[in-house]
C-alpha cells in the first residue's frame, strides 16, 4: 500500500477489522475511527469519495451480517495506535511492522495506549 492514500488505507483497515469480527461471528460491534470522512461515508452523511467506494461497499455488505454496528468518530489523539499503523502502512517500511522484535516506536505507542495515555488535542487560540 505504499502509494495508497491515508483515506484508502484507513478505510481498508476498517473493512478488514469488520470482516475479522464477522468471521469470528461477533454480532454486535462498535467501530471507532479518527478519519471523519470514512465514518461519514459509511453512515451515508457525505458523498462517497470514489477512491474508497468499493471498500465502503464491502463494509456495508459485512454489516448486513451483524445484529448491530455503530460507527463513531474519535479524534486522532485518542486513536494513536490505529493512526500510527495507517501511516506506517503507507511507508516503505510496512513489511517490518509485525516482525520481531517489535518496532520500538510502535512498542511505546502500544504501552501508552494500554495505560490510557493520550495526546493533548491542539486547538487554535
Amino acid at each position: 500500500m505504499e502509494d495508497a492514500s491515508i483515506l484508502a488505507v484507513e478505510a481498508t483497515i476498517m473493512r478488514d477489522g469488520i470482516k475479522a469480527a464477522v468471521d469470528l461471528e461477533f454480532k454486535h460491534i462498535i467501530v471507532e475511527g479518527d478519519n471523519k470522512l470514512v465514518i461519514q461515508s459509511i453512515r451515508g452523511e457525505v458523498k462517497l469519495p470514489w477512491q474508497i467506494q468499493t471498500i465502503i461497499d464491502d463494509i456495508r455488505l459485512f454489516t448486513e451480517q451483524l445484529v448491530s454496528i455503530n460507527f463513531h468518530h474519535i479524534f486522532r489523539e485518542g486513536n494513536t495506535v490505529a493512526n500510527w499503523i495507517a501511516k506506517y502502512a503507507c511507508s516503505s517500511q510496512a513489511s517490518t511492522l509485525f516482525s520481531f522484535p517489535i518496532c520500538g516506536d510502535f512498542f511505546f505507542i502500544l504501552i501508552d495506549d494500554n495505560v490510557g495515555r493520550t495526546l493533548e488535542r491542539m486547538t487554535a487560540c
